[in-house]
């Protein structure tokens, strides 16, 4: 058999078989692929979304032709009429690609419908919508991915888009592995249930965790995604949100990479590299499997993950949460005392898995000491405070550059303004800044770019370019958030366009997206499927074009950036531009999943279930005391059912009391078709008859919020005390004739606030004065 080496890491690797083997390899291939799958890339010069837009995005077709004057051009209806026509722009020649480029915008239109672009002299593109809704199943073929590549059980084809797929479990035996040169003594380590990490089946606790950081991440911000019952995994319908038992499942193996002593295993793999494609479960199953040696940085990796899962799942596994919290924890202690050993691509370990090097701990620190403090904020543990002081003295605190395994600062920092904490709103406010000043940053490339791509194009394109690109994509999500400006929207929708098709390679980097798009990735088990006639799964990305790093013979050499990238039928020899990995896919699932879930501002169709844009942290509208806050938790977590119940405590941290009647205190919400509200005080420490609810329609209406219920006491309350509070105020809200409610969409509501915190989502006035917390 000859093994190929593969998977997303940066180090050099040495080629140990010879051309002449490739040739037979490729010669043999080119015989038991199916007829019909030669179909090559767009053979149009006319590059457009080959899936279509969203109404109100901006719409620039890339057109390539060496003319130096302007074109002419038409939008063509399908069926006949031209709904727009107009002269190209001349680009010029576009560095990233060496191809000379005109552009064609189009943007005004807007009539949905199904078009193509004619150029004089070049003919019509392929064929695109202008439609509201563009990616609907996208988020969730993404999200498969991660079940198609689970290890340790076996994948059932009830869980698969395509039955062919199903195969029993890929290394079960990883409950039991014993450590590369005894490095453990003879202790053994259970890694079993991951997911296997790329083309290969390795698994590396650095890229776990980056990969599921960008799935928690998504649910953090906007914990409506993937709900229980959303995806066709095994474990939906048990009460947890699909994403966070997909997580689950994947981060199983990072509770046993760490001996009873000492620093976790960096990775574990096979002695050798694994067949290509693996057509034999049990044969690969045999082969030997051990624990590779140490590192800081993925002992960094087993606490950041952990702890950042442990305080996402404690809502509905306080057991699974205190466990994965305890392993953080002592990860943590262990990487501090044990600093700097790092994996290199020297270190001596067995030959069958990539190295994923990585010459600096700094960054890893700070991602894991951000989820620490997060994490232990959330749960009052005491040592939130040491986690606050690991994170606020790092050189990386407040960073926001691009990031991906090897750089993971940024990580720690959006974490930061993802979730609850007590940072100065100045620091907060400076990280915003700097995402900001990021995504600014992006729209100028993108603007500057012949194609409509995030990466300069005087630069080269490194191993990994689309998932470079992803992860920029979601730093505009960020930008869109709290700035709502729609040039940071429009651009993650033209970014979209480059990876279905807009782009030098002239086909849709994303499998079955389009009308000529990926078909074979470097995946040992998909390939093998692939030779046999069935097509890959749809929502795959793959790794994209690589010009400044290339050790596989199908990669070509000498060629522009833009344009290093294999052909079709190559995956085997092809990784480093046509592999697949879980930190390629999991940034898909992000941004997929955001411009679904955020397309009404640019035209699409309305969302029924929209995300929050999250801002956990907002500054709060200082009082004239400066000493009053509202803490708030969700009584009830369910968004879905017929009532919802905030709770309530009024704290006053000055030395002056406060007569209640002064004050109000305002929850915002979305009112469901029109529904006449009700309020009800089930419990109040100053008593229910001393306060009261009123539900006031907001004219103009907010964005998640057109209602408030304003909560207000009588004299008979009394007064809140220096450093007093009111104690528990619980309400319970329905409708007059008990329909279901949609609390997703509503601006004060967090399932993930189950106790008492600070809310600035809730508004307390004193006098009819804003002194706490942010209106919509």
């Amino acid at each position: 058999m000859i093994g190929f080496m593969d998977s997303s890491r940066s180090s050099v690797w040495n080629f140990t078989k010879s051309t002449a083997a490739v040739l037979i390899l490729m010669m043999v291939i080119s015989v038991l692929l199916p007829t019909g799958v030669n179909a090559d890339t767009d053979p149009s010069p006319i590059r457009v979304n080959q899936v279509g837009y969203l109404p109100g995005a901006n719409k620039i077709a890339t057109i390539v032709s060496s003319s130096t004057s302007p074109l002419a051009w038409e939008l063509r209806k399908t069926g006949g009429g031209v709904a727009a026509q107009g002269q190209t722009h001349v680009y010029g020649q576009d560095q990233a690609s060496a191809d000379h480029i005109h552009h064609a915008d189009f943007s005004s239109i807007t009539e949905q419908g199904t078009y193509k672009l004619w150029v004089s002299g070049l003919g019509e593109s392929v064929q695109f919508s202008i439609t509201e809704n563009l990616y609907p199943s996208l988020p969730n073929e993404a999200m498969e991915y991660f079940y198609f590549h689970r290890m340790g059980i076996d994948i059932e084809a009830q869980y698969l888009s395509n039955s062919a797929f199903a195969h029993k479990a890929l290394h079960p035996g990883d409950g039991s592995v014993g450590c590369f040169n005894n490095w453990c003594g003879n202790e053994r380590l259970n890694v079993k249930n991951s997911w296997a990490d790329a083309g290969d089946f390795g698994i590396y606790p650095v890229n776990q965790a980056i990969s599921a950081w960008t799935l928690l991440n998504l649910y953090e911000r906007y914990p409506t995604v993937f709900p229980d019952g959303s995806l066709n995994i095994p474990e939906s319908g048990n009460g947890i949100p699909d994403i966070l038992d997909e997580v689950l499942f994947g981060s199983t193996f990072m509770k046993g990479v760490m001996p009873s002593t000492g620093l976790a295993s960096h990775k574990i793999h096979g002695d050798n590299w694994s067949a290509f494609p693996v057509t034999n479960i049990d044969e690969e199953n045999s082969m030997n499997r051990q624990a590779q040696p140490p590192s800081t940085n993925a002992t960094y990796a087993v606490a950041r993950n952990l702890a950042h899962l442990a305080r996402l799942i404690e809502p509905y596994n306080a057991v699974e949460a205190a466990e994965m919290w305890s392993i953080a924890k002592e990860a943590w202690t262990r990487a501090l005392a044990n600093p700097n050993v790092l994996y290199t691509s020297e270190t001596p370990d067995a030959p069958g898995g990539g190295d994923y090097d990585d010459m600096s701990t700094s960054d890893d620190r700070y991602a894991a000491a951000a989820e620490l403090y997060l994490t232990a904020y959330a749960f009052g543990d005491s040592n939130a405070s040491s986690y606050k002081a690991a994170v606020t003295s790092s050189p990386h605190y407040r960073e926001v550059t691009q990031f991906d395994w090897y750089s993971t600062a940024a990580t720690g920092t959006l974490s930061l303004l993802s979730a609850p904490s007590d940072l100065p709103a100045t620091d907060l406010q400076a990280m915003k800044t700097n995402v900001l000043n990021q995504a600014n940053g992006m729209l100028a490339t993108l603007n500057g770019e012949g194609y409509p791509v995030l990466l300069p194009g005087n630069k080269g394109y490194d191993w990994g370019s689309n998932s470079s690109i992803a992860n920029k994509m979601i730093l505009l999500g960020y930008a869109y958030d709290l700035s709502q400006n729609l040039n940071y929207l429009k651009a993650m929708n033209r970014a979209m366009d480059y990876f279905m098709g807009n782009n030098a390679m002239r086909l849709s980097y994303i499998t079955g997206y389009g009308q000529y798009y990926e078909t074979d990735t470097h995946d040992r088990w998909a390939w093998g499927k692939y030779q046999s006639g069935v097509p890959y799964p749809k929502g795959w990305l793959s790794g994209g074009p690589n010009n400044t790093h290339i050790n596989d013979s199908a990669t070509p050499t000498g060629m522009p950036a833009a344009k290093s990238y294999a052909p079709k039928n190559t995956a085997p020899e092809a990784w480093v531009s046509k592999e697949n990995t879980i930190n390629w896919n999991a940034p898909l699932v992000w941004i997929s999943k955001y411009i679904q879930d955020h397309r009404e501002p640019l035209g699409g169709g309305t969302n029924s279930n929209p995300n929050p844009n999250p801002d956990p942290n907002p500054d709060p509208n200082p009082s004239p005391e400066g000493d009053l806050a509202v803490q708030y938790k969700a009584g009830d977590t369910n968004p879905l059912d017929n009532q919802f119940k905030p709770y309530f405590n009024i704290v006053n941290h000055g030395s002056t009391a406060i007569p209640l009647s002064e004050l109000s205190l305002r929850y915002y919400i979305t009112v469901d078709e029109n529904e006449q509200m009700e309020f009800n005080c089930d419990w109040a420490m100053v008593g229910c008859t001393n306060l009261s609810g009123t539900f006031v329609k907001m004219n103009p209406g907010k964005s998640m919020a057109d209602t408030y219920l304003e909560i207000t006491f009588n004299a008979a309350a009394g007064s809140l005390p220096a450093g007093g509070q009111t104690g528990d105020i619980q309400t319970r809200n329905h409708s007059s004739n008990w329909t279901n409610l949609n609390e997703s969409n509503d601006y004060s509501f967090d399932p993930l606030n189950t106790a008492y915190t600070n809310w600035e989502r809730v508004t307390l006035y004193h006098n009819g004065i804003l002194v706490f917390g942010t209106e919509p």
